[in-house]
């Protein structure tokens, strides 16, 4: 399949804007207990591997989809938001790059609670892992940047009015609750905040799915009709 015709990109980045966050989705609810202590994870990873393993590799595989839905939302806003476009777009991609070490990350661990493995040694290795600046940093980077961006690209949204007003905050609530999630080791929050996500970026990628390729390679319809209707009034 071609895509360098727009109506195929608008498909590519429609469908990835519906399918990163069912995947991300799909990955939270199979999820077992997740743990802040070292010792106890690798337990739960230990009775759990099968699960551990799909919430990991649905995870990965959601971080990889969502980097064309982040193009598609940057190219919807390079024309009435460029600026906060750019800014906000590259700033999620440098955080979903950094997440997608932290995905490949969990398939070590996957390892470490092999019932071959020394308990007592992949505990203190992950822990020191764990604890040492430099090894968490670029996971520290990843959440900041990924709220930030977000923030960034949701009042460009919000701006340039290509998408209904309450999806520009449904995306900070959900990355909020999200990142919460994971700092909190909560399956629970993990799945209701990708379900939030799941309805903000979906909205968006039907509108993407639907758009005119005129309306996807110039100003949306939505933005188009917005002030069509306030000079009418």
């Amino acid at each position: 399949m071609k895509l360098s015709g727009p109506h195929h990109f608008r498909r590519l980045a429609g469908a990835s804007l519906v399918l990163a966050p069912l995947l991300l989705l799909a990955s939270s609810a199979v999820s077992p207990a997740l743990k802040s202590d070292e010792g106890a994870q690798l337990a739960v990873i230990a009775r759990h591997p099968d699960r551990f393993y799909l919430f990991s590799m649905l995870g990965l595989v959601s971080a990889i989809v969502l980097v064309p839905a982040l193009l598609g939302l940057m190219h919807m806003l390079r024309e009435r938001a460029p600026g906060w476009g750019y800014i906000g777009g590259g700033l999620m991609m440098l955080g979903n790059l950094l997440s997608i070490g932290d995905w490949m990350g969990n398939f070590v661990q996957w390892q470490m609670a092999a019932p071959s493995a020394d308990r007592e040694q992949m505990t203190a290795l992950l822990t020191r892992l764990d604890d040492t600046p430099g090894s968490a940093l670029p996971l520290q980077l990843s959440g900041f940047a990924f709220l930030l961006g977000t923030a960034v690209l949701a009042i460009g949204l919000y701006r340039a009015r290509t998408v209904p007003a309450w999806i520009a905050p449904a995306l900070v609530v959900g990355i909020v609750a999200n990142l919460a999630g994971f700092v909190a080791s909560s399956v629970e929050l993990l799945i209701a905040s990708s379900a939030v996500l799941l309805a903000a970026l979906g909205w968006i990628g039907a509108i993407a799915l639907t758009e005119s390729d005129d309306g996807w390679e110039h100003t949306p319809e939505l933005a188009r009709a917005r002030p069509a209707a306030s000079s009418a009034r």
